[in-house]
């Protein structure tokens, strides 16, 4: 009987353990499907959160790379800028070394530090002076041809009257047909050769060179060359527009050398 007691006692004990089980299984159900519901919103949530950022991330990483390559590209064109820079030093020193070689006269090479090229004052201030073995009236050119003549000097420095100034002048020739003339300056970019006589036959293109008869500029410099041609001038002679073989504007160097 004990035996029986016992058996239906665990009997018991094993129900109301399943039935509390069930019962608290069912009262999880709702949190478990809740708990699902949640996971799923914050999915979707995520998912609509990456769709609207997307994009902007997208355009960010593209303006971090427009950042970049704008960069380089400006490293690029610097470095190619100071190539190009490096390779116009180079031939300009080359053509004073030559033009050193071939002038027995050749006294310096002299840097343009500063300028004025208004219609009244033309000229230009040079990085050398009497230190340098430069004086006054001494003649500056490049390989092109004349440039114009030392007007002042100090220690250090030296001003450089140019061919285009207007007190600017020197015994020039056609190269053609010998004859004689003067050039002068007029304060813009073309010079004038005067005296020439109205019969002498004068074309375009033209090259005028100095003569030196005013012995001080040396004979056979290039000047420029005829770009107008007017007979009907001053009284006998024509009026004649020279343009320089050398653009003022373009000069950084010359070289400096004894007068004629």
């Amino acid at each position: 009987m004990p035996k029986k007691r016992l058996l239906l006692f665990l009997f018991i004990i094993i129900s109301l353990g399943l039935m509390t089980y069930q019962s608290n299984r069912e009262h999880l159900l709702p949190l478990k499907s809740l708990n699902n519901t949640l996971n799923r919103f914050h999915d979707i949530k995520s998912s609509v959160k990456d769709y609207i950022t997307a994009p902007f991330k997208r355009m960010f990483l593209r303006e971090e790379e427009n950042i970049r390559l704008k960069a380089e590209l400006t490293k690029m064109l610097k470095e190619q800028q100071e190539y190009r820079e490096t390779l116009l030093e180079n031939k300009r020193l080359k053509e004073l070394l030559a033009l050193k070689e071939k002038e027995h006269r050749y006294v310096t090479a002299a840097r343009v530090i500063a300028r004025s090229t208004d219609q009244w004052s033309n000229t230009f201030v040079l990085d050398k002076g009497l230190l340098d073995g430069i004086t006054k009236d001494m003649i500056a050119i490049t390989y092109r041809g004349i440039i114009g003549k030392i007007s002042g000097v100090s220690d250090s420095y030296s001003f450089l009257l140019l061919l285009t100034d207007i007190n600017f002048s020197a015994a020039a020739r056609l190269q053609e047909s010998r004859t004689e003339g003067v050039i002068s300056g007029t304060g813009f970019r073309k010079c004038q050769l005067k005296y020439i006589p109205y019969e002498e036959k004068v074309e375009k293109g033209n090259i005028v060179i100095t003569s030196g008869l005013d012995s001080l500029f040396p004979q056979g410099i290039p000047v420029g060359y005829v770009s107008n041609v007017n007979k009907k001038g001053t009284g006998v002679f024509q009026d004649i527009e020279v343009l320089p073989f050398e653009d003022n504007a373009k000069i950084e160097v010359v070289a400096i050398i004894k007068k004629g």
